[in-house]
């Protein structure tokens, strides 16, 4: 949908993919342009919203720190908790991730579970909840 196709400057809602045509006029001449915008369906959820199932925070800068992946969070909260129920990280930034540690002890490998509760930039919220294996 465009909002005022008459104008020098318009905006446009773009729901499914389109094709759209341009025409400029000064009164003498004119030209025309087209150009095809297409949409790509994504979810508040897996594949958009992704979190490693395994990471090994060894040093060797592969894979040292898990993150939460999803381009189209708006808003998070991202916990981890040992086999035991013990918060053991908890972040509201999907640009701050878990290193492997606890109180600032590096943690042994074993599988952790974690809870995600994130709101995408379209206000629809996803709860994920799964394991990762911590690995050395």
């Amino acid at each position: 949908q465009v909002n005022t196709p008459e104008s020098k400057e318009t905006k446009a809602v773009v729901n499914k993919s389109s094709y759209f045509k341009v025409t400029v006029s000064d009164g003498v001449c004119s030209a025309s342009d087209s150009v095809f915008v297409k949409t790509f369906q994504y979810l508040c959820d897996d594949p958009s919203i992704f979190v490693p199932n395994a990471f090994s925070p060894n040093g060797d800068g592969n894979n040292d720190v898990l993150y939460v992946n999803g381009n189209m969070i708006d808003k998070m909260i991202f916990r981890v908790y040992d086999r035991w129920g013990t918060l053991i990280f908890e972040s509201k930034n999907r640009l701050e991730g878990w290193d492997g540690t606890y109180n600032g002890k590096k943690l042994d490998p074993d599988v952790y579970d974690y809870y995600l509760q994130a709101t995408c930039i379209d206000n629809v919220e996803s709860i994920v909840k799964g394991n990762i294996t911590l690995l050395k």
